[in-house]
Order: C-alpha cells, then structure tokens, then sequence
C-alpha cells in the first residue's frame, strides 16, 4: 500500500489535471462566448448602420413631407382666393342675370316709345304762336338691354346695360334718333 505521502501526491496529480481540464473547459466555454459576442456585436453593428441610414431616409422624407406641406398650403391659399373671385364673379353674374329676367322685351320699349311720342304729339307745352312740333320720325338702333331703373317714385325710368368705356366701340352703341316737325298752325 502507498503511503500517504504517495497517496497525497498522486492526489495533487490529479487534482491538477482536473483544474487544467477544467480550465480548459471553462476557456473553450469563454472563447466560444466570446465568438458568440462578436457575432452579436457584429449584429448590432449591423442594425445599428440600418437604423442610422433609415434615420437619413426619414429626415429626408420628413424635409420632403414639409415642403409638400408648405407648397399644400401655398395651392390652398390660392384656390381660395380663386374661389373667392369665382363667388364674386358668380354673385355679379346672379345680378346680371336678374337684371336681363328683368329687362324689359321688345314690344314693351316699342309701346314705351310709342306712347312718349304721343305724349309729345298732344302736348301743347313746345306749341308757338305760329307752329305745332311733333316727332316725324324716330329711329332706335338698341344694342344692349334696357331694364327698369325706377326708384319706386311711379315714373317709368329706364337703365341702358353698356360695357366699360375701354370695351365701347362705335358699332357697340345704341343710339336713338329723333325727328322734330314743325306744323304750321
């Protein structure tokens, strides 16, 4: 039988190959960990560069997005004033319109005419002493609508329709000619 001292030898032995057994177990464990690591840092690199490029994309989307906003606003700024003219033009045209519904036809100017004629005709106020005048003849070269301007005072006032001085032309205006007889008494 071995001695104690043998025994105790032999114990040493082989408690060190089983510490450099373990050691090395524990350093294989730690490198593989350690290539474990890499790898997930190289992951996160990874993840990390994609995030910072999407943050690149996002700022510009989000630069793209404001100035899509700002030149929105601009259109929608200027549809509404376009908008703004067209209920303007639209409200001056439902006057035009309801002053055309109102004006008056061609056998109401006609009769019109024809009585202020007869009017004239019978009314001693342009008789002399030694002639009568009467309207001979009247020509009327309308070109535009006429409409009623009466201010609710009973008489019978009428509005020519004309377009602005810069847009009248010599064949745009109407005209109306009289001739004045005189009779001799």
């Amino acid at each position: 039988m071995a001695t104690l001292s043998e025994q105790l030898s032999r114990l040493y032995v082989k408690s060190s190959s089983l510490t450099k057994k373990r050691i090395q177990e524990e350093l294989k464990t730690l490198e593989e960990k350690i290539v474990e690591y890499e790898g997930k840092i190289h992951e996160l690199d990874v993840v990390k560069k994609t995030l910072e490029e999407k943050s690149v994309e996002l700022a510009s989307v989000k630069v793209r997005l404001e100035s899509e906003q700002i030149e929105a606003q601009k259109q929608t700024d200027a549809f509404n004033e376009e908008y703004k003219k067209y209920l303007s033009s639209k409200e001056e045209l439902e006057k035009l319109q309801a002053q055309i519904r109102a004006s008056y036809s061609t056998e109401d100017i006609s009769s019109f005419l024809n009585k202020m004629i007869n009017d004239f005709n019978t009314s001693s106020a342009s008789d002399t002493d030694v002639a009568k005048y009467i309207i001979n003849n009247m020509d009327v070269d309308l070109k535009v609508r006429i409409y009623d301007d009466s201010k609710n005072n009973g008489e019978k006032s009428f509005k020519f329709t004309a377009p602005s001085i810069s847009e009248t032309t010599e064949d745009s205006l109407s005209s109306i000619k009289i001739t004045i007889q005189a009779v001799p008494k």
